[in-house]
């Protein structure tokens, strides 16, 4: 009689496991790539929110300063060589007064225009409203947080405040008559009565903070009125409709830069290359986050 053989299971042997059951393995070289690929997005990320706060807390205040201080220095050259503007037409970001309320340390130069643009680089005059001194009312837009942030102070301001105004007519003396906080659309927070001075920012996305002073100087005569519909870019609301075009054509000429990387390299070395790289580099950096902050809110 034979034996009979009886093969041995195992304790871990599945008895009803199906042998054509097919094995699923996951690939090294897809769970690899896909972890680079995740690694450089969350690199791309970090690299992003660190720009942008670095710009925005650093950088942009920078830039802002240097252009304040020059518009600053030219309006001062204007009204002494008596050449500030006082009637229409004015240039798109040409200095026209001086706003100060001594009490609350806020002083900014005004500039014609009130775009996201024009507010990067200074406190803004409402096109179509009175230039400050003259007849009727006249409004001013500033940021309270970004770029050179103005009217940071301008919560401070109280009733009863005394704000001058230093135009190519004089100085001009306002009285606040009152602090409102209002919608951000609200078209009615730049009307007034008699001659009076506005000055607004926002305070969020759907608030805006406003101030509105009587005048208690002297009014001097208008010249020409500015025949010009105000548009709600104007009024602070919405960013520089340019800008994300600006930003993409910055965006094209950084990937032109890294494509041509490695040609450069091969043909001047690695040190003399990095050497013409890094500041271009730098460069169209600082350019996209600059076409990057005037996305938002003009008056923010």
């Amino acid at each position: 009689m034979s034996d009979i053989i009886t093969p041995v299971m195992s304790s871990n042997t599945d008895v009803f496991a199906l042998d054509d059951e097919p094995t699923i393995e996951e690939s090294p070289r897809s769970v690899s790539r896909t972890v680079r690929l995740a690694r450089r997005l969350a690199v791309v990320l970090f690299v992003f929110s660190f720009g942008s706060f670095v710009f925005g807390a650093v950088l942009a205040p920078i830039i802002h300063g240097r252009q304040s201080a020059m518009l600053e220095e030219k309006l001062a050259s204007d009204l002494l060589n008596g050449v500030a503007p006082v009637s229409n037409p004015i240039a798109l970001g040409t200095p026209v007064a001086l706003i100060e309320v001594q009490s609350r340390d806020l002083r900014a130069v005004v500039v014609e225009g009130s775009t996201a643009r024009e507010l990067s680089k200074a406190a803004g005059h409402l096109i179509g409203s009175a230039l400050p001194g003259q007849p009727g009312v006249s409004a001013v837009l500033a940021r309270s947080r970004n770029h050179g942030a103005e009217f940071a102070n301008l919560d401070r301001v109280v009733v009863g405040d005394e704000i001058t105004a230093t135009t190519g007519q004089g100085v001009h003396t306002y009285e606040v008559i009152d602090v409102t906080t209002r919608s951000s659309r609200d078209m009615a927070a730049f009307q007034g009565e008699g001659h009076m001075l506005i000055l607004s920012t926002m305070l969020d996305d759907s608030d805006r903070l406003v101030v509105r002073a009587s005048l208690t100087s002297s009014v001097f005569p208008a010249g020409e009125p500015a025949n010009h519909t105000t548009t709600t870019e104007e009024l602070g609301t919405s960013g520089d409709t340019g800008s994300w075009g600006a930003m993409a054509r910055w965006l094209f000429l950084a990937a032109l830069v890294a494509i041509s990387v490695p040609f450069v390299l091969a043909q001047v070395g690695r040190r003399v290359g990095w050497m013409i790289v890094v500041p271009i580099a730098m460069w169209i950096v600082v350019e996209v986050w600059s076409a990057l902050s005037l996305t938002g809110p003009g008056s923010l």
